[in-house]
């Protein structure tokens, strides 16, 4: 989506009609999946259809947000605008969930890690002594002993314990497809310690920034809630906005219907209430949507910074111990032979 808007952009913005820009980029793309489903907006266009209308017809690709930023940009004969508008917006959230991504891959891999090297100490290398140890006529250390115990009764009880966990696993599955188990999780995770705050700059990130691009475009306030709740894709916060566009029905302010949601940070309302006071409300979203996705930046790479060495001094905690019981039995038999 982000290549497809900043191409459809720069090839209007030359004066490359519509239907020629669709089929160049359906020519130059890779994915041939993507290819077929840009020949077929392509098809709808020569058809009669208008781009918006288009790429709403074709199944499965187009979000609802690209599709009306795209009827906006129709109505107003600034589609290049539009199209430029969602390339700079998809480009911000790529940027946003690539450095997200980039500093929890090192922490998950070092769980993943230490993980796999417990397993096989634990499987593989302790049963050995035990083994030794028996032949010998000798009682391991008590570490020892409790390790492979507690391995012995997980083997012994393995299908009861794996048939406990996906039975377990199956009704919290069921619980969180329905309505209210989807709106519980998503509540928690507003609430969830230092993670609830940056999922809350997450969203207020995500927030601003689609409704600072669509009312930039033209789409009008209402409607550029009701498309912003469902980009977020979290009911609790839809709810809020639902709350939010009841308050702009009656006649009200949108700021202070956001200093009062919930899920929303307090600066956020503070910046709407300047937009609107200086008639520069899409701008004022779209700096204030800045500063989050940077606070959300710093805070992540802090978190990474202060997860690395927690997480390997755990680990060298834990395999301490695993080879503190190994060498243990060890000096034993080094003190018999």
């Amino acid at each position: 989506l982000m290549f497809f808007c900043r191409q459809m952009a720069t090839m209007l913005q030359a004066g490359v009609p519509i239907l020629k820009a669709l089929k160049i980029i359906a020519g130059q793309t890779r994915n041939r999946v993507f290819s077929r489903t840009i020949l077929q907006a392509a098809q709808n266009l020569e058809e009669g259809s208008s781009l918006s209308n288009a790429l709403r017809n074709v199944p499965l690709l187009f979000p609802p947000l690209l599709i009306n930023m795209v009827a906006a940009g129709e109505r107003s004969g600034q589609l290049d605008t539009a199209m430029d508008n969602l390339a700079n917006h998809y480009e911000k959230q790529h940027d946003l969930e690539e450095k997200i991504r980039s500093a929890t891959t090192y922490p998950l891999f070092i769980v993943v890690t230490a993980i796999i090297l417990l397993a096989i100490m634990i499987l593989f290398v302790l049963p050995r002594f035990g083994g030794i140890f028996d032949s010998l006529g000798l009682e391991l250390p008590f570490l020892s002993r409790l390790i492979l115990n507690l391995k012995d009764i997980f083997s012994e009880h393995v299908l009861f314990l794996l048939a406990s966990v996906t039975c377990a696993a199956i009704l919290l599955y069921r619980f969180l497809t329905t309505e209210r188990g989807r709106l519980l999780k998503d509540k928690l995770r507003f609430r969830f310690p230092f993670f609830g705050s940056l999922y809350t700059q997450i969203t207020a990130a995500r927030f601003a920034r689609t409704l600072g691009t669509m009312l930039s475009s033209g789409i009008p306030l209402y409607d550029a809630l009701t498309l912003s709740g469902r980009v977020v894709g979290n009911r609790a916060f839809a709810q809020e906005i639902e709350k939010i566009k009841a308050a702009i029905s009656h006649g009200e302010s949108v700021t202070p219907a956001i200093r009062q949601a919930k899920y929303l940070p307090a600066l956020l309302g503070e910046m709407v209430s300047i937009g609107e006071e200086s008639g520069e409300l899409d701008t004022t979203l779209s700096k204030t949507a800045d500063y989050y996705e940077k606070e959300t930046s710093y805070k992540v790479e802090r978190l990474s910074t202060l997860l690395e060495p927690l997480l390997l001094i755990i680990v060298g905690l834990v395999v301490g111990l695993l080879v503190f019981s190994i060498l243990s039995p060890m000096y034993q038999i080094f003190e018999i032979i």
